[in-house]
């Protein structure tokens, strides 16, 4: 019973995919047949609607061009005319001829020898007056031109003219006539008669074309047929009034149209129906023939399937858990990646990690591109002593560490890609990376920490300055002060004894004139002899005046230093600029005096509020910088450059400027002078710290701005300006 069924149910497959055969074929079938008959339409479309236009505007066209072409053979053949006449009427021959009637057989008989470029060609010779001089013909003498016509031809000059003239027994003759001049005025008129030959190239016909040539709308001669209806076309010559005219057969062009587009079309249908044959042979042994034999592979590969989907549905089970499983783990991993990156771009740390076996390096965060200005395939996957070649004078103890030594934490300076240096901390993290030991790196830039610290440390040294200063002043003060009341005493008391001696003397006189003690007369003149009382007299009130002046400037330099290094209490004060000024020249004095001289011009200029010691700093550090200039200039020649100082008070501000000559700043180091640790100098010679310091006070702790002017070889000049107190 079950054979017999199952018997039963493989009957039943065979019929069903017998079914499922012939259908498919059918398909087919009809498939080609559609092709067909599309392919066909769209040829047909093509054919009617774009071909059989394409052929009647080419045949346009072409009755376009040949016109065209009989125009320009038209015009030539005139203009040649035109020309040779010309060259006749130019010969002296006839304008003298013209002149002298003796002549006038030389004229006539030179008339008989002109010929023209066309055959059976006449000629005429007419004076001034129009009278008739020679005619080679009778017929060139009937139609020589008289009156108006005469006039009018002969006003145009030695340009000539062409025209039509109608003959009394009917037809048309050319006449062109030229100007004979003597001089430069009309002496007569050589007229040229040519007959219109309808065999001249420009009215030659074919088959499909009648060509006409009219003379105020009438045509004067036609050759060729044109069966109506006929497309006409006009081209205007370079003749008044005269035209050409093409005519051509729209019938016979239309009939040239359908046999052309009837055998495009049988030729379309047959090339057809030839490729459906071969598409309905190949398509059949490549398409229905393989499709049966998959249709019974696929009913095994059915079985198959069943057999093995049990098995996969249990494995998707596990896979499923696994994946979930991941995922989570996935989710937990880039969570914490992501929140450490934040966590490093929110502090402004730059982060890579390193491979220490290649030295590549194998990721970075964006602020690594941002403080260094290294765009990311500048990073990607290259050597880090490639990547931060330009970043860092010590690529192996700062940035590109081959593995964590004795400190994992160090400080330096690195370098931004546009040249701009700045302090560093770099920390190091050992961590792992897909199974093997990487290297990361933190990089953070300490340059306020480090501002922080300079201005700490000038703070304290200035105080230090300031309290040793104010130490000095009080100790100095007062045996200053003993020296300048000492001079005073003995500057008074030499006064008082130079009037004694003065009398001493007139009481000398009047002894020795009275004969009264002339012994003790004269051992006082000997004792004044011997001590030059006159110079002594004359000199010392000179040297007690020096003396005074000498502590005075002690007392000022002693006031300058201690006004200079006061450190202050930390808060701005109305601070005169002016006076600031110069102390800041008193006090550096020593710098400047041996390689310059300064000169001040000074404005009168409002309070401003600043930190004293601050502004004190700015001042001196940019006048040492201006002398250090001048000297690398002047050497030890003995010469003096000049440091000018002058203030000037603008809008709500007061401008400061220093100009030296000394050797200037080049082009492609000036935007850099202001950075920490950047300078020309020798080693040893300067830190690079002073003009960062200056650009520190005066834009961030005064709100000011710093500018400056240089030209290398003549000097530079720096320009202050801070706002003025309300």
């Amino acid at each position: 019973m079950n054979s017999e069924t199952d018997r039963g149910g493989e009957t039943l497959g065979r019929q069903d995919q017998g079914v499922s055969n012939t259908s498919l074929s059918r398909l087919f079938n009809w498939g080609v047949a559609g092709l067909f008959l599309f392919q066909l339409s769209v040829g047909l479309y093509v054919i009617f609607h774009f071909i059989g236009d394409r052929v009647l505007r080419m045949q346009t066209d072409r009755a376009t061009a040949a016109l065209e072409y009989r125009r320009q053979r038209f015009d030539a053949g005139l203009d040649a005319s035109r020309v040779l006449l010309a060259e006749y009427a130019r010969l002296p021959v006839l304008s003298e001829g013209l002149e002298r009637p003796q002549n006038l057989g030389e004229v006539r008989s030179f008339m008989d020898s002109l010929f023209m470029l066309e055959r059976d060609s006449a000629f005429s010779l007419q004076d001034a007056h129009g009278g008739l001089v020679s005619a080679t013909s009778e017929r060139a003498a009937l139609l020589a031109p008289q009156g108006a016509g005469f006039q009018e031809l002969l006003a145009q000059g030695a340009r000539g003219r062409v025209g039509l003239v109608r003959l009394r027994t009917g037809g048309y003759q050319w006449r062109l006539s030229c100007v004979v001049l003597r001089q430069g005025v009309p002496v007569g008129l050589l007229s040229a008669y040519v007959p219109l030959d309808p065999l001249s190239p420009y009215l030659a016909g074919d088959d499909l074309f009648r060509v006409s040539l009219l003379w105020g709308g009438v045509p004067a001669v036609t050759v060729g047929e044109a069966p109506p209806p006929a497309l006409v076309f006009e081209q205007e010559t370079s003749v008044p009034d005269v035209v050409l005219r093409l005519e051509m057969s729209r019938r016979e062009v239309t009939e040239e149209v359908r046999m052309l587009t009837v055998g495009m079309v049988a030729t379309l249908g047959l090339g057809t129906l030839l490729l459906m044959i071969v598409i309905h042979l190949i398509g059949k042994q490549l398409y229905i023939v393989p499709n049966i034999r998959l249709q019974a592979m696929r009913d095994e590969l059915e079985k198959e399937v069943e057999k093995r989907t049990s098995d996969l549905k249990m494995r998707t089970v596990q896979l499923s858990i696994e994946i979930r499983e991941r995922r989570e783990s996935e989710i937990e991993a880039r969570e914490s990646g992501q929140l450490v990156s934040a966590l490093l771009e929110g502090i402004g740390a730059a982060f890579f990690i390193l491979d220490p076996r290649t030295g590549h390096v194998v990721k970075s965060n964006s602020v690594v591109h941002t403080m260094f200005g290294l765009s990311p395939w500048q990073l990607a996957d290259r050597p880090c002593s490639e990547a931060f070649a330009q970043s860092a004078d010590k690529l192996e103890s700062l940035l590109c560490p081959g593995a964590i030594k004795n400190n994992a934490y160090t400080e330096g300076v690195a370098k931004h890609l546009n040249g701009q240096t700045f302090p560093v901390a770099r920390y190091l993290v050992p961590m792992e990376l897909r199974g093997e030991e990487h290297l990361g790196v933190i990089v953070l830039d300490i340059t306020e920490r480090k501002n922080l610290e300079r201005r700490l440390h000038i703070a304290q040294k200035l105080e230090s300055v300031g309290e040793l200063a104010s130490g000095i002043a009080h100790e100095i003060n007062t045996p200053i002060q003993y020296v300048g009341d000492s001079i005073r005493f003995v500057d008074e008391a030499f006064g008082e004894m130079a009037a004694i001696m003065a009398l001493q003397a007139e009481l000398a006189q009047a002894c020795r004139e009275a004969g009264f003690r002339d012994d003790l007369v004269e051992r006082i003149e000997r004792l004044k002899d011997e001590a030059d009382l006159e110079f002594v007299l004359d000199e010392v009130p000179k040297a007690c005046s020096r003396a005074l002046s000498g502590t005075e400037r002690v007392a000022v330099i002693v006031r300058a230093m201690k006004n200079f290094a006061h450190p202050g209490d930390g808060e701005k004060k109305a601070v005169d600029i002016n006076a600031a000024l110069e102390n800041t020249i008193t006090v550096a004095k020593n710098e400047w005096k041996y390689v310059a001289q300064v000169i001040t011009d000074f404005d009168a200029l409002p309070m401003v509020q600043c930190l004293p010691g601050d502004i004190n700093q700015v001042f001196l550090n940019i006048l040492v910088n201006a002398a250090h200039a001048i000297g690398e200039v002047v050497g030890n020649s003995g010469d003096k450059g000049v440091i000018t100082i002058s203030t000037r008070r603008g809008d709500h501000e007061v401008v400061i400027s220093f100009t030296d000559t000394g050797t200037g700043i080049s082009q492609d180091i000036r935007d850099k002078i202001f950075n920490p640790f950047f300078t020309t100098k020798e080693v040893g010679k300067g830190t690079g710290q002073g003009l960062a310091i200056v650009h520190d006070i005066i834009v961030e702790r005064h709100g000011g701005v710093i500018d400056v002017e240089s030209e290398v070889g003549k000097g530079t000049t720096f320009i202050i300006r801070l706002p003025a107190a309300e």
